[in-house]
């Protein structure tokens, strides 16, 4: 009875300790990582991450926190630990597509957009009917200029669920780069039918009827100012249209407008003084604004261009001589600045 009692004593300083150790040890690589991160998130000043974080050391086995945190470190640009997180996600949970989408989009955005088609393909495959996945590769094969693919996976998507705006905006997308313009424009026009706060779309359209000089893109780009009344390549469209449809004084205004907030416009700078040479007829008004475009940019060859074109409206040979010159040190075969500087 007594060696039995001894064996157990024994039995039991052996094993306890060890899993009391081993306990431990577990403990001290979850604080050794959550300090790890603590320390990334103060680097990055991301309150953030370091709520999140706090959170996973209350439940370090949530998986849908750890693609809560690899989206917070993808925005930072932090690759390898969104990466990390998005990997550990699919591991606690392989269910779950978005944890895949999230790992694919860290991919893309590292520019290793092969692992990213290859995670996207394994995903439509697991997830048949997620129709992102679907969309994604679209996207892909849109930017590689494959464009029937792209348009085979829009289609697979929209047979799931025809009223995906987001679809129809990515076959828009695709019809206009490869030149159909009224099919771009039909796809777009369905895109917002779907979604009317769909920015993008609306944009796009102006840019498809602007091209035609079709007033109808103002209220295009209206509708995308109402969304965003800063974007700014809807305002400076707007104005290059207004000056195109020879609304000069509303571009004025509009050129101005934007100057007001954005001191470093030099194409507004460089509109403004075509409109006044072209159209107001002052050529002093014009140079006042080709100069500061060129002060903004001083590699604004077109610029140096238009002001020695206007000093020999002005008869300043001897400034003309000089812009004509700086073009040619710019762009060598600007054969514009060749026949101006022969002609003076």
């Amino acid at each position: 009875m007594v060696s039995k009692i001894v064996r157990f004593f024994i039995l039991l300083f052996l094993f306890v300790p060890g899993a009391c150790t081993q306990s431990a040890s577990k403990q001290d690589d979850l604080t050794q990582s959550a300090q790890k991160a603590d320390s990334l998130s103060i680097k990055l000043n991301s309150p953030e991450l370091k709520a999140i974080n706090a959170q996973l050391l209350a439940t370090p086995g949530e998986a849908a926190l750890y693609e809560k945190r690899a989206r917070v470190y993808l925005g930072l640009h932090e690759f390898n630990e969104a990466i990390n997180d998005s990997k550990r996600a699919i591991k606690l949970d392989s269910t779950q597509a978005n944890f895949y989408l999230t790992l694919a989009d860290v991919y893309f955005a590292q520019n290793s957009t092969r692992l990213s088609k290859e995670l996207l393909e394994i995903t439509a495959k697991k997830f048949p009917n997620n129709t992102e996945a679907l969309l994604k590769l679209a996207e892909l094969y849109y930017l590689v200029q494959r464009y029937q693919e792209g348009i085979d996976f829009v289609n697979k998507a929209l047979r799931i669920n025809e009223n995906l705006a987001k679809a129809y905006f990515i076959k828009g997308s695709i019809y206009r780069e490869s030149g159909d313009t009224n099919r771009a424009i039909s796809s777009l026009q369905t895109a917002i039918e779907q979604d009317s706060k769909m920015e993008d779309a609306h944009y796009d359209l102006g840019v498809l009827f602007a091209a035609k000089k079709n007033p109808l893109a103002l209220d295009y780009y209206a509708n995308v100012l109402r969304l965003n009344p800063s974007n700014a390549k809807a305002l400076y469209a707007r104005a290059k249209l207004l000056q195109d449809l020879k609304k000069t004084d509303e571009a004025i205004k509009a050129y101005e407008d934007i100057i007001a907030t954005n001191k470093t416009c030099d194409n507004c700078q460089y509109n403004l003084g075509a409109i006044y040479l072209e159209f107001k007829k002052d050529p002093k008004k014009a140079l006042e604004h080709f100069t500061k475009a060129i002060e903004i940019n001083n590699n604004f060859v077109a610029a140096y261009y238009a002001r020695a074109y206007t000093y020999t409206l002005l008869h300043d040979r001897v400034s003309a001589k000089a812009d004509f010159a700086m073009c040619l040190r710019l762009s060598p075969n600007y054969e514009p600045a060749i026949q101006g500087l022969n002609a003076l």
